[in-house]
């Protein structure tokens, strides 16, 4: 009886569904800066999978960057008039808490218009 218990208790926990752990993901692989090309940012995210629950981190020079978060329109004409948040402050650290279409850019100078700027897609965990 004892070994039966077991053996149910086994196969219960066998298929109990696990927890899945939380992906750091620093943007474009290495600090966030000025890139050679102005697509690199979009060029590493769609290489990448983001699922609620992971983390976007920024790592800048402190006071040279910064991290806003915008809608849609502000990051295609690289605008912060109504910005979500912002990251004065490295590293950045912005925790992906809802699925959905997430915009970032770097307000310093002209920055944004050099290509400091990413957009990625936030899935829900399967």
């Amino acid at each position: 009886m004892a070994a039966f218990l077991a053996i149910c208790c086994f196969l219960l926990l066998s298929m109990a569904p696990t927890a899945v752990a939380a992906t750091d993901h620093v943007v474009g692989g290495s600090i966030w800066s000025i890139p050679t090309s102005s697509g690199h940012y979009q060029a590493w995210a769609k290489n990448r999978t983001f699922f609620v629950g992971d983390n976007l981190v920024f790592k800048f020079d402190l006071g040279m960057y910064n991290v806003v978060q915008v809608g849609s329109g502000e990051y295609e004409y690289c605008t912060w008039e109504d910005p979500y948040n912002t990251f004065d402050d490295a590293p950045a650290v912005v925790n992906l808490d809802f699925p959905g279409v997430r915009y970032f850019i770097c307000t310093v100078g002209n920055y944004c218009e050099l290509g400091v700027k990413i957009y990625v897609t936030v899935q829900k965990p399967y």
